[in-house]
């Protein structure tokens, strides 16, 4: 299924597919078009030579790295500047990227290039939540109130679980008029403060009452950031950095607070352009102030699938924790797809008949997918530096097809086979598809405790 493209100046998104997640800073990609210029719609553009250098990761060959060869072949082809591409059967793991990661040099897309990733902190987030309720030291049914005394309009019926599952009923604070107005100004660095963002929110009304829907809002996500900073009386970064970071050894994943700098080697994110518009930069066009807890890590796609493949395998949270946060809500997030759902800040989508569970993640100018089955013995990520809101239907079109035939590779519904699990894996050499293993979740300042 295919989608016509949205104009960058749409104010919300949909969630149609699971190619897409909620802009973490809706509106930006109007915001990041020079003072005075006009807001494009999507088209075809010049794009780099499909047969660009792949940069595959060493190991004995199998079929996962022709799959992963092909995926990133057929994103660029499609006119997607860069994509880069990793796939996990059992203890396999395949690498490839192709097309470019700056346009303006040409430098080539590389496996190792850092992006922003989004709403796939979400996961992050949620997890140190998670982490904290596995301590005692928060429950899922304890309300905003009881943290954040007055900081939202009924805060007090407001429950931890409903902001993890996106059922407040909170505002999107990204689509308050003035939420926009610096970065259209051209103050790119704007910064803005959590509380400064719960702001916008609160000036609107509740969308519906707290439990009755699913309606996915940032506003959620910044309010568990300022949660956990109340609790464990530290920066959300620091216990970002401290409960999963370092203890999963994501050397290439961090948190910038005011800096616009993504970290070397950068995959520069793009808005696609009409016909005779060149593709538009937008890497360091916003403040990562206004994503935040919500969405502003910056991380690679091996570290991506290093933290996925950690939390489902139970590196990160006691069982009971995890399950949890494994239990979609009852609520429909797509009416065209009842097998996705949401959890406790993790996604649900069905590929090649495996229940994956990951998140989505798109802002200024990438989109990435890191999805891992629920036994943690399959993985799909995949990552492109073009915003989906200017996509064509010819390139989601690719990117849909390319998730499917990259992840079931091997499936015997498409005439292959699983690798046993009797069977002893080839793991790769590479250090970025290893994991560090933490042994199961523990802290020293909590027990654990359902």
């Amino acid at each position: 299924m295919t989608r016509d493209a949205i104009a960058p100046s749409r104010p919300t998104r949909r969630r149609g597919r699971w190619v897409t997640a909620p802009l973490c800073a809706a509106g930006a990609a109007a915001a990041v078009l020079a003072p005075g210029a006009t807001a494009f719609a999507a088209g075809p553009h010049t794009a780099p030579s499909p047969t660009a250098a792949l940069h595959t990761a060493p190991g004995r060959p199998w079929a996962g790295d022709h799959a992963v060869q092909q995926a990133a072949r057929q994103l660029t082809g499609a006119g997607l500047p860069g994509a880069i591409a990793l796939i996990q059967n059992h203890g396999r793991t395949a690498m490839a990227a192709a097309g470019y990661a700056n346009l303006a040099t040409k430098r080539p897309m590389t496996t190792a290039d850092h992006l922003r990733i989004g709403s796939s902190t979400k996961a992050f987030t949620a997890t140190l939540v998670l982490q904290l309720v596995a301590e005692g030291r928060l429950g899922l049914d304890d309300t905003v109130q009881q943290f954040l005394p007055g900081i939202i309009k009924g805060g007090d019926h407001i429950t931890v679980r409903q902001l993890l599952n996106h059922t407040s009923g909170l505002y999107p604070f990204e689509q308050d008029p003035a939420f926009a107005a610096p970065y259209l100004q051209g103050n790119a660095g704007y910064y803005r403060s959590p509380r400064q963002l719960v702001a916008l929110a609160n000036a609107h009304a509740p969308l519906f009452k707290p439990g009755t829907k699913f309606s996915y809002s940032n506003t959620n996500y910044i309010l568990l950031g300022l949660i956990i900073e109340k609790i464990t009386h530290r920066s959300y970064k620091q216990e970002l950095n401290r409960r999963i970071i370092q203890p999963l050894r994501l050397r290439d994943t961090q948190l910038p607070v005011r800096s616009l700098k993504v970290p070397e080697p950068a995959a520069h994110g793009y808005l696609l352009g009409q016909p005779g518009h060149a593709p538009k930069d937008i890497t360091s066009a916003i403040s990562p102030s206004t994503t935040w807890a919500a969405g502003a890590l910056t991380s690679t796609v091996s570290d991506l699938a290093r933290f996925d493949r950690a939390l489902l395998t139970g590196k990160l949270l006691p069982k009971a924790q995890l399950n949890k946060m494994m239990k979609a809500g009852p609520y429909k997030v797509d009416p065209a797809d009842p097998t996705k759902g949401y959890g406790l800040g993790l996604e649900k989508v069905r590929l090649c008949g495996v229940t994956m569970w990951g998140h989505t993640g798109t802002v200024l100018g990438t989109q990435t997918n890191a999805f891992t089955s629920a036994d943690g013995t399959r993985q799909l990520v995949l990552a492109t530096n073009a915003d989906p809101d200017t996509w064509n239907a010819g390139q989601v079109s690719a990117w849909l097809t390319t998730s499917r035939h990259t992840l079931c590779v091997n499936n015997p519904r498409d005439g292959g086979r699983f690798l046993s699990r009797s069977q002893k894996p080839r793991t790769m050499s590479s250090r970025n598809d290893r994991i560090h293993d933490p042994g199961p979740y523990r802290t020293k300042e909590q027990p654990t405790t359902s």
